[in-house]
């Protein structure tokens, strides 16, 4: 069984780091749009800073596969390292900004749980890619694309909590 043909894969990872690098900016955008409304509920918060935090992930997986000649085990190594660095930094950050009563839009349980699978789908399936990638496992990259959908999915509804339903559901308020 041979190294994957990473050269075969050299268009997603340009894909992915520029969709990291598009919507981050997007974020930002729908952060500051909402950033008084957000800065009342530490739920806000923990959800902006893993959208932020996934889309910078997904980034640098696309860098690290972008980089000319190295080899498979050192590109598995990276994939681990990103994937558990990325976790840890989410994790910290979810327990000091937990969810509250004011971070209520789609702050259920329900909710919370599917963005916390996610969350671990989009960490550590690039662990597991890189560990098959060390032992030179058929179809390791295979591993990166539901974490890929997974940063995707969570980025793209959170942007949209922040951008538009946070500032409906204060403007509904209001007007009661």
């Amino acid at each position: 069984m041979g190294a994957p043909d990473i050269m075969a894969w050299h268009d997603f990872f340009v894909t992915i780091a520029q969709v990291g690098a598009t919507l981050t900016g997007l974020l930002f955008i729908g952060l500051t749009i909402s950033l008084n409304h957000m800065l009342q509920g530490s739920g806000y918060l923990n959800r902006a800073f893993t959208a932020l935090f996934l889309q910078f992930e997904t980034l640098v997986i696309g860098l690290w596969g972008l980089l000319p000649g190295q080899p498979m085990f050192m590109f598995g190594l990276e994939l681990i390292v990103t994937g558990l660095v990325f976790l840890a930094g989410i994790r910290v950050f979810a327990h000091n900004f937990r969810e509250d009563e004011n971070s209520a839009v789609l702050g259920s349980k329900g909710p919370r749980m599917v963005r916390a699978t996610l969350s671990y789908i989009a960490t550590l399936f690039p662990v597991i890619c890189g560990a098959f990638l060390i032992f030179n496992r058929a179809g390791a990259l295979y591993w990166l694309m539901p974490a890929e959908i997974a940063c995707l999915y969570l980025s793209i509804g959170n942007a949209w909590v922040f951008a538009v339903e946070i500032p409906r559901r204060q403007a509904l308020k209001s007007d009661q």
